[in-house]
């Protein structure tokens, strides 16, 4: 009879850590997705845009918004994730640079500078038909080189050129799938540990964090229900897009941002 005190002295304990560890984790959700941007960047500084490409319709739907809404005069240098084995994004990236930079510059003969990009390959968080026993090791090993590319240290990455003050990217836009979560959960805890640093060293009166905003655009496909993806990434982005007025005004939960209808933003 003495093994259930025994239990209950361990178990409560444990349990009271967990919930505390819960509402630190939800309040620091709150207030990471309602803290306004700080806007200490001078006009035509360069920016850092990585874009994570999702394969297949998600890849067809990113490069139909960068079309339209990509000026490469602002986001001067452009890093774009593919997964492992997804040549056809890789190749993409490749031809949609060439074409819409000679586009550009035939549209604006004063540009003189289109920036520079990149196309980096990360492992796949979870392979079609992928067992799900063995997707949370994958998916470990996908967050874990998204840290990699979000700090420029990823085997193969180009360093950024030295008019750049720090090998993050300033803004990071997704549309999908599963490699989109780990990077915009990858960002998110490398901005808790840059905030918890400045904190401690006295710095926190200072402009908060600039870089790694995300933006997730929920597919075009998606007209009442959201897509796993967004699901999961609706407490997590700083800016969630909705392409349809069926999901505009959502939120995960009270208190925290609601999803921005834009429109069709494929077409």
């Amino acid at each position: 009879m003495a093994f259930f005190p025994l239990l209950l002295r361990i178990f409560l304990p444990a349990a009271a850590i967990a919930v505390l560890a819960g509402i630190i984790v939800l309040f620091a959700l709150v207030f990471s997705q309602n803290a306004a941007i700080p806007k200490v960047r001078r006009r035509g500084t360069p920016v850092h845009l990585l874009i994570v490409l999702g394969s297949g319709g998600h890849t067809t739907e990113m490069f139909f918004m960068l079309e339209k809404a990509l000026d490469l005069s602002v986001y001067t240098y452009r890093t774009y994730v593919v997964s492992s084995g997804d040549n056809f994004s890789a190749e993409k990236a490749t031809d949609f640079e060439a074409k819409h930079v000679a586009r550009q510059l035939e549209q604006n003969k004063t540009l003189t500078d289109t920036g520079s990009f990149d196309v980096v390959t990360i492992p796949r968080a979870r392979r079609v038909h992928q067992s799900y026993w063995t997707a949370p090791f994958t998916t470990i090993q996908s967050f874990w080189a998204c840290l990699l590319v979000l700090c420029g240290k990823y085997p193969n990455q180009r360093r950024l050129p030295w008019k750049y003050t720090s090998a993050c990217p300033d803004i990071i836009i997704t549309n999908g799938p599963a490699v989109s979560v780990c990077m915009v959960l990858a960002a998110k805890t490398l901005r808790f540990f840059i905030f918890i640093s400045r904190v401690l060293s006295g710095k926190s009166s200072k402009p908060a964090i600039s870089r790694l905003r995300t933006v997730f655009v929920e597919s075009w496909a998606r007209i009442t229900t959201l897509s796993t993806s967004g699901v999961l990434l609706l407490p997590l982005a700083d800016q969630f897009l909705v392409q349809w007025p069926g999901l505009a005004g959502r939120r995960a939960w009270w208190g925290m941002k609601k999803t921005s209808y834009v429109g069709w933003a494929v077409l």
